[in-house]
């Protein structure tokens, strides 16, 4: 009886250092994902119509504050607006993206993650 408990601790020691492990991973591929969306918002210019921490470009009034986004919209809805702003938004002055799915998974991630 004492070994079945001993081995039993020790698989969920286990599988927990594992859980541990995996989700360090995560962590960390998010932060490579929010870093990589980082650059795009800063190569695709995004900065010069809208504020974000703070800072904003010279067209600012335009586009608007990009802080607390997390708060009011989700990734689905942020996909949908930057693939085509007028259908989301009519008025909306915002160019399409010519993003690949991948960046803009990884622009949204910028967005929502900070």
């Amino acid at each position: 009886m004492k070994t079945i408990i001993d081995r039993c601790g020790m698989l969920l020691l286990s599988a927990s250092l594992l859980m541990t492990a995996t989700g360090l991973r995560a962590a960390e591929a998010d932060e490579a994902m929010r870093a990589r969306g980082q650059t795009l918002y800063t190569e695709q210019m995004c900065n010069l119509c809208h504020t974000r921490d703070g800072e904003s470009g010279p067209m600012a009034h335009v586009g608007g504050s990009l802080d607390g986004l997390a708060a009011k919209r989700d990734a689905a809805w942020i996909e949908r607006y930057l693939r085509d702003p007028q259908a989301v938004i009519p008025s909306s002055q915002m160019p399409k993206s010519t993003l690949t799915d991948q960046q803009l998974a990884e622009l949204i991630a910028f967005l929502l993650g900070s």
